[in-house]
């Protein structure tokens, strides 16, 4: 599966560095962005797996960019000035941001990757309890609407046509979904 990774560097150079380095790691589709706010346009329209954030910048330092990504389900990494790490790490830590200095070396950087990575597919994917709960609302809003055009078409009660699609359900060994589908169907709607 190709990942989708932004790398917002100023710097042409390791804007190209950190390019190999993620291609070097995994199969990914690149998008490149010189200042915050080209980045910030970016995170608006599209969806990314990994923000790799090379600060500083000229306008900002870089914080409130990867604070607007976690707004996302992208994984973040920041990549700092080696003195500066140990500062920023304690400082961004309980949010979830990688904070990376170029001291780490590559093998930690392609761990960040990892880790972020499976961060963003965990965040992506949602609970299976929240899956489920969306299927119920689904389901719930399906069946309402057939009630619906029980109510408009055949001049039935709210009552009525809860009675309908649940016998129906019970008689032909279907879900009250599956019969809502019927129903939806046969008002062409």
């Amino acid at each position: 599966m190709m990942e989708r990774v932004l790398i917002v560097s100023g710097n042409p150079k390791a804007m190209q560095a950190f390019s190999e380095l993620v291609v070097s790691c995994i199969s990914a589709e690149l998008y490149f962005a010189e200042s915050c706010g080209e980045a910030r346009r970016y995170l608006a329209s599209q969806q990314f797996s990994i923000v790799i954030i090379v600060t500083p910048f000229p306008e900002e330092f870089g914080y409130d960019l990867a604070n607007a990504c976690l707004q996302t389900t992208a994984g973040v990494i920041l990549v700092v000035k080696n003195e500066l790490e140990t500062d920023i790490s304690h400082k961004l830590c309980e949010d979830g941001i990688f904070v990376f200095s170029v001291s780490m070396g590559k093998r930690m950087f392609s761990y960040a990757l990892y880790l972020m990575l499976s961060l963003h597919h965990r965040l992506s994917g949602g609970t299976p309890q929240e899956m489920k709960l969306q299927n119920q609302i689904k389901e719930i809003r399906l069946v309402d609407r057939a009630k619906c055009l029980l109510i408009q078409y055949m001049q039935m009660t709210e009552q009525e046509a809860h009675r309908y699609i649940e016998k129906n359900a019970m008689d032909r060994r279907m879900t009250k979904r599956e019969v809502a589908e019927g129903i939806l169907k046969k008002f062409d709607l």
